[in-house]
């Protein structure tokens, strides 16, 4: 409401992980077209997300709802003839209330066709995902700003170091929602304090890991979330964990011994035994209490890297499950599964990269899940994070130093695990 209605032109919305961000969105459209009968436009960082808006949008009674995007494109199937398709700008099809959404791209791209104040009302959606720089090119189509995303996720993808920009006055290779906090502090912003993802269990890891800034917890009951197994298990340590998974341990890992093998791409024994935990779910016939018997379509594995996510891929196609989703947590982003098993990104040889230690990366992996997450490792890992030294050029002077960080949540992540008793040992 302070968004449509309020004295302010610029709000942000913190979200943790399920909270319903998107559909806080939904629901400010929903308001802004009816009264006081606003022209809004929905912009996100990608267009697949502008489509997953766009799939949302159509349950709602709205005076217009226009899908924007590049000539190039198609629709998608399920789209075709619910909603209105636009490739490129076209004023005529843009006048009254009404809702436009497509990626920011496409958006800039025809700035020179658009007028200052287009739209009375520009919501940014998965607001954390967006560089400032990104933002400075659109935020002049609207006089009110809505900016709604989740602070603990990946930042926005860079392809070069940023670490010298940071002493830069306008720090353009932030979130939009970090640099609008840095020049404007006074900025209004409103934080959800519930997840209705993550259970109770999940959120006593996930919350204060990564998320030291913004309390919250989950409302979801424990009754809702209940995993079941109609066949006993009978693999010793990996059927335990998925023991401990139904008996309410939201996250839990397996460890294989030793370290990765050197000077190899890809941990094949590592990927074996992320493809076999899948297996077992379905083998044992895990069941959603209350909901359905599990499918392949409802298991997902995310692997920080692509070489070492392929083999997973190839070994559930031989074990014939190749309908379970394998990819990296930049794919991952934004969706849910009632199962994940995840790698853990610090079972490398040798030093952790910054890569391995970013915290986002490491939020998403852990905030997937509606049931079990099963994290996969190698044992060196408690010797990774016990052993870290951590150098002093990670980060420009003065800056947030986001290395430091991932490693604090990863310690504490699996500090966690240690202390609860949840780590089971091949």
């Amino acid at each position: 409401m302070a968004a449509v209605h309020g004295a302010d032109p610029m709000v942000i919305v913190k979200s943790p992980p399920g909270a319903g961000k998107t559909f806080l969105a939904e629901c400010a459209c929903a308001v802004a077209t009816d009264n006081p009968r606003m022209k809004v436009a929905i912009v996100t960082p990608n267009v697949a997300q502008a489509y997953d808006i766009v799939r949302r949008l159509t349950a709602y009674d709205l005076p217009r709802l226009i899908a924007m995007h590049a000539q190039h494109r198609q629709l998608p199937p399920d789209l075709v003839g619910r909603v209105v398709e636009q490739k490129g700008w076209n004023p005529a099809a843009n006048a009254g209330p009404g809702i436009l959404v497509g990626n920011v791209h496409v958006l800039a791209q025809h700035l020179s066709s658009l007028d200052t104040h287009e739209f009375d009302l520009l919501i940014i959606d998965e607001a954390y995902q967006l560089e400032a720089s990104n933002l400075m090119t659109v935020c002049d189509l609207a006089r009110r700003i809505l900016m709604v995303g989740d602070p603990g996720q990946l930042p926005p993808v860079q392809p070069v170091d940023t670490a010298n920009l940071e002493a830069a006055e306008h720090k353009m290779h932030r979130s939009a929602p970090d640099y609008v906090l840095d020049r404007f502090p006074r900025t209004p912003v409103y934080e959800l304090p519930v997840t209705r993802r993550l259970s109770a269990d999940t959120t006593a890891f996930v919350q204060p890991a990564f998320y030291w800034g913004l309390p919250f917890e989950s409302v979801v009951l424990d009754q809702d979330r209940k995993l079941d197994f109609a066949v006993d298990g009978l693999v010793p340590v990996i059927d335990d964990a998925l023991d401990a998974v139904a008996a309410g341990a939201s996250i839990v890992a397996i460890t294989l011994p030793g370290a990765p093998p050197l000077h190899a791409e890809v941990d094949h024994e590592l990927a074996d035994v992320s493809s076999r935990i899948v297996e077992r779910f379905l083998l044992r016939q895990a069941t959603w209490r209350g909901e359905r018997c599990l499918r392949q379509e409802d298991i997902g594995c995310i692997d920080p890297r692509v070489v070492t996510g392929g083999a997973i891929s190839r070994r559930l196609r031989e074990l014939g499950l190749p309908n379970v989703v394998v990819d990296t947590v930049e794919k991952w982003q934004g969706l849910e599964r009632p199962v994940m098993v995840v790698r853990h990104p610090l079972s490398t040889v040798g030093r952790p990269a910054p890569f391995d230690l970013e915290k986002g990366r490491w939020c998403v992996a852990l905030s997937r899940h509606q049931l079990g997450c099963v994290v996969v490792a190698r044992a060196s890992v408690e010797t990774v994070i016990a052993d870290y030294l951590h150098r002093s050029d990670t980060a420009a002077a003065g800056a947030e130093d986001t290395v430091w960080q991932g490693f604090v949540a990863h310690r504490h992540i699996w500090g966690e695990l240690e202390r609860r008793g949840r780590i089971f040992a091949l």
